[in-house]
C-alpha cells in the first residue's frame, strides 16, 4: 500500500472532529490521503451507545471524506501498553502515514493524555525491523499534537477559516454528544451538550486565527522544531478578504 499522508488519532470517536476537524478538511482540499484512529468506541461515555457513536463517526468520516478504523480499546480506561501500542503499530505499518496528529499530553482527559503517550512510542516502535508485528516497518516523519484548552503555546497554527462551516457539521453528526436539535432524546448531561460548548470552540477557533491573522484557526504542538520549506509562502496577506483570493 502507498504511504499516506496523515493519520489523525484520537481517543474517542468525535475527538479528531473537535480538535482537528477544519484542518483535516483543509488537507483533503489540498488532495491529500488519510485515515482517522479511534482508540476507543466511546461506549463508556455518559450519552449514547457504542453502536450510536459508530454511526455518528462513519457519517463523520464520510464528511470529512476518510476512513476511519476503531481499536476498540477499553473507553475510559486507556493505557499506553504494549497490546494497545501492537494495535496502533499495525495500523501505522498497514497505512504509512509519512504524519501522526493526535491529543497532546497534558490534556484534562485521561484518555487523551495516554492516547497522546500511547501514539508517540507505537510510531517509534513501528520502525523497529525486528518487531515481530504484520506489516513492513514504517516510522512517521512527523508527530504534531492538538491543542484545545491546554495551557501549551502553539508550535503553529492552520488557517481553517474555508473550512469552519464544514468542521462544525462534522461535529453535529454526533447527534448523542453536542448540543443540537436531536440532542434531547439522548439522556444525560455532559459539558458537550450545552450551547456554550460550540460556543467555546468557536471562540478558541478566533483566538487562535487572531493569533495568525486569520478569521478561525486551529493550533498545533511539536516537540521537535518543525521546518518551514517555503518562508514565502508565510507572506501572506493580513486578514484577507473573502474576495482577495485566498487559497484554500
Amino acid at each position: 500500500m502507498a504511504s499516506m499522508d496523515f493519520m489523525a488519532v484520537g481517543a474517542h470517536p468525535d475527538d479528531v472532529e473537535i480538535y482537528a476537524g477544519g484542518t483535516l478538511l483543509r488537507l483533503k482540499a489540498l488532495g491529500k490521503t488519510g485515515v482517522i484512529v479511534d482508540i476507543t468506541d466511546g461506549g463508556a461515555g455518559t450519552r449514547g451507545s457504542a453502536s450510536i457513536r459508530a454511526r455518528e463517526a462513519k457519517a463523520a468520516a464520510q464528511k470529512l471524506g476518510l476512513e476511519r478504523i476503531c481499536l476498540k480499546e477499553p473507553d475510559g480506561q486507556v493505557q499506553n501498553t504494549l497490546a494497545a501500542q501492537a494495535k496502533l503499530i499495525r495500523a501505522i505499518r498497514k497505512y504509512r502515514p509519512r504524519i501522526l496528529f493526535t491529543h497532546h499530553f497534558s490534556a484534562e482527559h485521561p484518555d487523551h493524555g495516554q492516547t497522546a503517550l500511547l501514539v508517540k512510542d507505537a510510531a517509534f516502535r513501528a520502525g523497529i525491523s525486528k518487531l515481530k508485528l504484520p506489516g513492513e516497518p514504517w516510522r512517521p516523519k512527523r508527530l504534531f499534537h492538538f491543542l484545545g484548552a491546554e495551557d501549551v503555546m502553539p508550535s503553529f497554527c492552520v488557517d481553517i477559516s474555508s473550512y469552519w462551516e464544514g468542521k462544525r457539521e462534522t461535529i453535529l453528526c454526533y447527534e448523542s454528544q453536542v448540543f443540537n436539535s436531536k440532542a434531547k432524546k439522548f439522556p444525560g448531561k455532559t459539558d458537550l451538550v450545552q450551547p456554550a460548548f460550540l460556543e467555546a470552540l468557536e471562540i478558541r477557533a478566533r483566538f487562535f486565527g487572531a493569533r495568525i491573522k486569520r478569521r478561525y484557526a486551529e493550533a498545533f504542538y511539536c516537540q521537535e522544531l518543525a521546518e518551514v520549506s517555503d518562508p514565502t509562502d508565510l507572506g501572506e496577506s493580513r486578514f484577507p478578504s473573502a474576495s482577495s483570493g485566498q487559497r484554500p
